[in-house]
């Protein structure tokens, strides 16, 4: 990882000072540097945790790979170097979310289970929810094996539209853009509220932290984060997607 690459993951190959400082002026910039950033132990799983109150905020980050929250300057990150960071707004509850989407977050169902959460907990209404999908390895790169094919092709029926450049050995391309960008649409998300970035973390070496670019290198590989909240003036969430 490139020194003054302002890496902003909480990861084992990061130095600690090194990533509260990127950190500090991560929210800083974002004019929040006075807001509890929450993050969590993301384990590539379905599990989706809310935040009740600042006090909650301040916890130590738990193991799931979605946030959701309601309280004002909050500010809900996610961590990524590849997987799909997805930030979903409800502007009519104020309510937010900031989601991990790795092939098995997105196989699992995370982006659903996220906006059936918020219904739970904030009485969101999907058709009011506005979803962007960040920069991720895109479907141009992202080379999947035959069990992932396998795997995608029995839980969902329109497998084939987020395959290319199927192989003989089995192996495939798949967009997790689009496939996200389903799950929100099935879950009752207008599809004009669906924002989905055109950008690969793998093609844009020269923008982004990439851990399948990397992978063999021996320097550990940064992170990005996709960060979400509102201010305590409005009810209206405000989002900003960091590269």
């Amino acid at each position: 990882m490139p020194e003054g690459s302002l890496s902003l993951g909480n990861f084992r190959q990061d130095e600690r000072s090194n990533v509260v400082e990127n950190r500090r002026r991560f929210l800083s910039a974002l004019d929040a540097a006075d807001w509890t950033l929450v993050t969590a132990r993301q384990i590539h799983s379905a599990d989706v945790r809310a935040i009740s109150d600042i006090r909650d905020a301040q916890a130590d980050p738990a193991e799931c790979d979605a946030l959701t929250a309601h309280t004002p300057r909050i500010m809900l990150g996610v961590q990524t170097a590849d997987c799909v960071p997805a930030l979903v707004a409800d502007p009519r509850t104020g309510a937010f979310a900031a989601v991990h989407a790795g092939w098995r977050g997105t196989l699992a169902g995370i982006l659903a289970r996220t906006v059936e959460s918020m219904q739970l907990e904030w009485d969101s209404r999907p058709e009011d929810l506005l979803v962007a999908l960040g920069p991720a390895a895109a479907g141009c790169c992202l080379e999947v094996g035959p069990e992932v094919v396998a795997a995608f092709g029995k839980r969902y029926e329109y497998t084939d539209e987020l395959l290319s450049r199927r192989q003989a050995s089995g192996k495939a391309n798949l967009d997790l853009h689009r496939a996200n960008a389903r799950q929100a649409l099935d879950s009752g998300v207008s599809v004009e509220h669906i924002y989905s970035s055109d950008l690969c973390t793998i093609c844009r070496d020269d923008l982004f932290f990439s851990y399948r670019r990397e992978r063999g290198a021996e320097r550990p590989v940064g992170r990005l984060m996709g960060v979400i909240g509102r201010d305590s003036q409005s009810r209206n969430s405000q989002s900003r997607n960091s590269l």
